[in-house]
């Protein structure tokens, strides 16, 4: 189970997390973690809150493994709008709990991150319907349909959890 699209090094840019505290994308974010990452922005009004429900779903699927052997990061592809404060807001209105961090950064730096995951914004479309998960101690990635069902997501997620090394491994970072 290896998502073949992460060929790159993680940027290791700096964001900012809805607490406003800087963190870099690869170390304090990936780094040595399983981690299931989106890309929303505040003010869409169609996928991103099915989006977001949906994974305070997968939180709660997840149990106890949530935020302690598995991380949600969501991405903002809105950070001029989405400042710490409004993502802060944001994840109080989902109830999002310990280890479901929200991020915004520069632009290019956000849009870097989703093409180095293999998630191709356009100017229609910002970002996709899609999460990408995965064990960075491992290399073991994969990405599943975000609105997928919490259960069956909290599954295929888990399985990464303990998966031994990929030969050869995804890059680190940059």
């Amino acid at each position: 189970m290896k998502l073949n699209r992460v060929v790159e090094p993680f940027p290791n840019v700096t964001l900012r997390t809805q607490d406003n505290r800087q963190v870099r994308f690869y170390d304090d974010v990936v780094k040595g973690k399983v981690v299931v990452i989106n890309f929303m922005f505040t003010t869409c009004t169609e996928l991103c809150p099915l989006a977001t429900a949906n994974l305070a779903n997968l939180q709660q699927a997840l149990g106890e493994h949530a935020g302690r052997d598995v991380f949600l990061v969501s991405l903002s592809v809105d950070p001029d709008h989405d400042t710490p404060a409004v993502l802060r807001r944001y994840a109080e209105r989902f109830h999002a709990g310990p280890g479901w961090t929200f991020l915004t950064g520069k632009a290019a730096d956000i849009e870097l991150i989703q093409r180095r995951l293999g998630l191709y914004p356009t100017d229609d479309l910002p970002h996709t319907g899609m999460a990408v998960y995965g064990n960075e101690r491992s290399g073991s990635w994969s990405s599943t349909p975000i609105t997928r069902n919490a259960a069956g997501m909290a599954r295929i997620v888990l399985r990464v959890v303990e998966s031994p090394p990929a030969s050869g491994g995804v890059p680190k970072s940059n």
